[in-house]
């Protein structure tokens, strides 16, 4: 029989953390220097690791860097919200909306519009 693993079914360790984290329970880490604080569906509370967002970013690379400081989770995105100033939001579940950097903000449009291709459950 042939499995196909899922990426939402994988998990990642974090250092300090004794459990591996499953991979699609996290809607979004937030970088605060060299700490970073990830953010899972059903947790009160983010879980902090002593480790730059930059690792995180290696390790989930279907992650959006919106910024210098949030990498997002497309499958919590809930909206995307593009102003005639040209500043582009993206709404995440249960969480304020990430102001897209200028710099990215090609790249994540992009890369959305891909990921809306090859699976139905993005918003408009």
């Amino acid at each position: 029989m042939n499995k196909t693993i899922h990426h939402t079914s994988q998990t990642i360790k974090v250092p300090g953390v004794h459990n591996p984290i499953l991979v699609g329970s996290i809607t979004h880490c937030k970088g605060y220097g060299n700490y970073t604080r990830i953010y899972c569906k059903g947790l009160e509370r983010p879980i902090v690791a002593s480790r730059t967002l930059k690792l995180f970013e290696n390790q989930l690379p279907d992650f959006l860097r919106a910024n210098k400081s949030t990498l997002i989770n497309h499958r919590y995105i809930v909206s995307v919200d593009r102003h005639p100033d040209g500043l582009m939001e993206l709404a995440i579940e249960n969480d304020s909306p990430v102001a897209v950097s200028r710099r990215r903000k090609q790249g994540i449009w992009d890369k959305l519009i891909l990921l809306r291709k090859q699976s139905s459950y993005l918003p408009d």
